[in-house]
């Protein structure tokens, strides 16, 4: 056999490597700059109501404690609708989801009361799609370049995500905070296009 990652690029496999890098790539963009800015986010709300420094932080831990509480019931619940409705559209539904809601906490909010509960939904979507990179991901390669394949798309698609953050400081120069960071939100999309364009695996034996 050839030297693996370079078997990751022959005809039986590139495919399903542009795919999978695509879905690691969206969603990772989708998910950094938010975890960036979030709290930055909520003072700036908080400071509209008058809830400023030391007063602001009870209210920003809380609202990340519910953004990471929904990531957690969205992780676990991720395999049940995969398996209930297929993978690829449990990950389109996850994607869609950070996208609604997402948009809906950037663009259509301005006062902190419902950004907890909300957050708790975000939470559930763009973290809850990571559970996909487990059990897509594996799916789409045969045994003998799996591990390699996971490994190089979740890792190249960090090492294009760790530009997110900049991508979106460099946006704040021209447009608001929040809606830069719904920008990169919308990254989720390279998500929605890797299912459209990949296989399903439901059903499908492992390849060897």
């Amino acid at each position: 056999m050839r030297f693996v990652p370079v078997q990751l690029f022959n005809r039986q496999n590139r495919y399903s490597t542009m795919v999978g890098l695509l879905f690691c790539v969206g969603t990772l963009l989708a998910i950094w700059t938010s975890n960036i800015w979030l709290p930055t986010i909520q003072r700036g709300i908080l400071a509209n109501e008058g809830i400023r420094d030391n007063a602001a932080i009870a209210y920003i831990s809380y609202g990340m404690t519910m953004w990471s509480i929904g990531g957690i019931f969205g992780y676990a619940a991720f395999g049940f609708i995969a398996d209930a409705i297929g993978r690829r559209p449990a990950i389109l539904i996850y994607n869609i989801g950070t996208l609604v809601v997402g948009l809906t906490l950037y663009l259509a909010v301005d006062s902190f009361g419902p950004y907890p509960f909300l957050l708790f939904a975000f939470g559930f979507f763009v973290f809850g799609v990571f559970s996909g990179h487990a059990v897509y991901l594996p799916e789409l390669f045969p045994t003998h370049v799996r591990a390699t394949a996971v490994s190089f798309c979740n890792g190249s698609g960090r090492i294009i995500t760790s530009f997110g953050p900049l991508l979106a400081g460099l946006l704040v120069g021209v447009v608001d905070l929040r809606v830069a960071t719904a920008a990169m939100t919308c990254c989720a999309l390279l998500s929605v296009l890797a299912m459209i364009l990949g296989r399903e695996t439901r059903y499908d034996e492992l390849p060897r």
